[in-house]
This record gives C-alpha cells, structure tokens and sequence, in this order.
C-alpha cells in the first residue's frame, strides 16, 4: 500500500499546481490539490488512464496520510460556477488511505474547479485550496 501511495504522490506531485487550459483538454491530464505539506491531496483525474483497471475519467478522490485525526474531503465544481457538485472523501477510514474514485462523465473542454480540505465530524473544513481545471 505504501508504494502504491509513494507512485500516487509522484504522480501527483509531477503535475502539482499545473491547471489545465482548455486547449489541453483530452490530454489525461492528474490535477493534485496539496495540503498539509503533500501529506493529503485531492486529485482530479482528466481522463482514463491505463488498460485493463483504468483510472476512471472526469474523476476525483480525497487522500489522507496525516495520522491527525482530521480526514480529506474532495470537491468538484462543474462549470466553475460556485456550486459542488461531487465529493470524495476519506472520513471513517485511517490515515494512509485514498477514497474510491468518483466519476461521472463531464463534457471535454468544460470548466472545473477541484477543492480539497481536511474535514472532521462537527468541525469547518480547513486548510483548504482550489485549483481550476478542464474536464
């Protein structure tokens, strides 16, 4: 598990901070949103990746590898227009885990807004950053 998530970082750390513009749309591109010093992320997947278990497209995922008690929740606003629309989140599992993706097709070129947060039962999300993107 630990190496899977050592690749998942790398990976993610490679495109870190990189937001699509809509002429990259189609190309896969992974859009990692960092908090807690890349110790949790959100990623937004562009596009499958892979043969026979694809990486779903048009998808995202909240990953928590801080043991703090505080779990990652994953926010996909389509269209950029202030409202969101899909969550993926870590909460009820322990550290060193990432979130089933969720996916749902979203048409090439649109525009998105990916978030990611640590989140805790009765608490404010914090730490939060956005990062914008194309589906």
């Amino acid at each position: 598990m630990k190496s899977i998530a050592a690749v998942t970082s790398i990976a993610a750390a490679s495109f870190l901070g990189a937001a699509a513009s809509p002429a990259q749309a189609g190309t896969g591109m992974l859009i990692a949103v960092q908090i807690n010093d890349f110790q949790d992320w959100g990623n937004f997947n562009q596009d499958p990746v892979g043969g026979t278990n694809p990486t779903p497209g048009d998808a995202i995922r909240a990953c928590d590898f801080t043991a703090d008690g505080w779990g990652v929740t994953t926010y996909l606003d389509i269209g950029s227009n202030g409202s969101w629309d899909r969550t993926s989140t870590t909460a009820g599992n322990a550290a060193d885990y990432c979130s089933p993706w969720a996916t749902g097709n979203i048409g090439e070129g649109t525009k998105v807004t990916i978030k990611a947060c640590n989140t805790k039962s009765g608490y404010s999300p914090k730490n939060c950053k956005e990062e914008d993107s194309v589906a």
